[in-house]
């Protein structure tokens, strides 16, 4: 096989993948043409307090290698304080992010969502970033006794090529099971509050919590949710599991915590946890990242 061909197969592939999963007419048919297939990376890149050789300084170029190596539409990251952010933006000069901290003056630990501004154009009035908290318009307010305020960033995109829009959400889910229900249940019901309710949701994030846990099982439809979505690893992984939480390799049974979610009708091609640090040259963060490709259905361009 030609050089060039076996470098364009595996994305063909998977592609094609994606549109059997999701139900569509065919890779070249009508259906596919139509559908969103993008890729998709989660990352908690690890608050910059450790020493080395797992502070910042040391992981900032394996984690934009890492980026760069999965090439992904959209990536959304936690633990993301400024000067981290603005390294990111540095290295990854083909991602915008949009984002802000935790804190009440906009600083702090972000959850910023960075795209491919090569492909997504920003919708501007349809973004930003609220609290985990009764008050979600107020920055900074944490009013439900958490250890630290907790955030949520979303932005809705559109495809330069097709006109069509689709939401990104990340977040970071607080440390105990009560808190981590009540702040799914505010995500859920702004999601389902979307402006534009017809395009499709892909969630990212760092839940603090395995799958069987309700916060988890609230964004996948169970106890009256007005959300259902569909867990993009377990779509494909039946009942196996590989953790991402890991504590620079201290943790030895670690669960998954770390997810993609997208609609339930989404195909789902590729679904995977990256072990990273294998190679004796240090861990990227004390996470693996995670990643998807999703298909996510056919339907028209929404109006402008």
């Amino acid at each position: 096989m030609p050089t060039a061909l076996r470098r364009q197969t595996p994305v063909r592939w998977l592609r094609l993948a994606a549109c059997l999963a999701a139900g569509l007419s065919g890779f070249h048919g009508a259906g596919c043409a139509q559908a969103l297939t993008v890729d998709v990376m989660s990352f908690n890149l690890r608050v910059p307090v450790d020493p080395a050789p797992h502070d910042w300084a040391s992981r900032k170029a394996r984690v934009a290698g890492l980026v760069r190596q999965q090439h992904p539409d959209f990536l959304g990251v936690q633990e993301a304080v400024p000067a981290v952010i603005a390294d990111l933006n540095l290295a990854l000069g083909e991602y915008a992010s949009i984002g802000r901290g935790r804190e009440s003056d906009g600083g702090g630990e972000g959850t910023q969502i960075f795209y491919r501004k090569a492909r997504w154009d920003l919708d501007a009035a349809d973004q930003g970033t609220f609290q985990l908290s009764s008050t979600p318009e107020i920055v900074g307010s944490n009013d439900w006794g958490m250890q630290w305020p907790r955030i949520a960033t979303w932005v809705h995109l559109r495809e330069h090529a097709s006109g069509r829009g689709l939401y990104v959400y990340n977040t970071h889910f607080p440390l105990k099971p009560d808190e981590r229900e009540r702040a799914a249940r505010l995500l859920a019901g702004l999601i389902a509050a979307r402006k534009h309710a017809g395009d499709p949701v892909v969630l990212t994030g760092d839940l603090n919590a395995c799958e069987q846990e309700p916060a988890v099982r609230y964004l996948l439809g169970q106890a009256g949710s007005p959300l259902a979505l569909r867990d993009s690893y377990r779509a494909l992984h039946g009942g196996a599991d590989t953790g991402s939480f890991h504590a620079f390799g201290k943790e030895k049974n670690p669960c998954r915590i770390d997810y993609i979610m997208a609609p339930p009708d989404a195909g789902v091609a590729r679904a995977e946890v990256l072990i990273d640090g294998q190679d004796g040259k240090g861990f990227a963060s004390d996470h693996y990242a995670v990643t998807a490709t999703l298909v996510l259905g056919a339907g028209q361009p929404a109006a402008r």
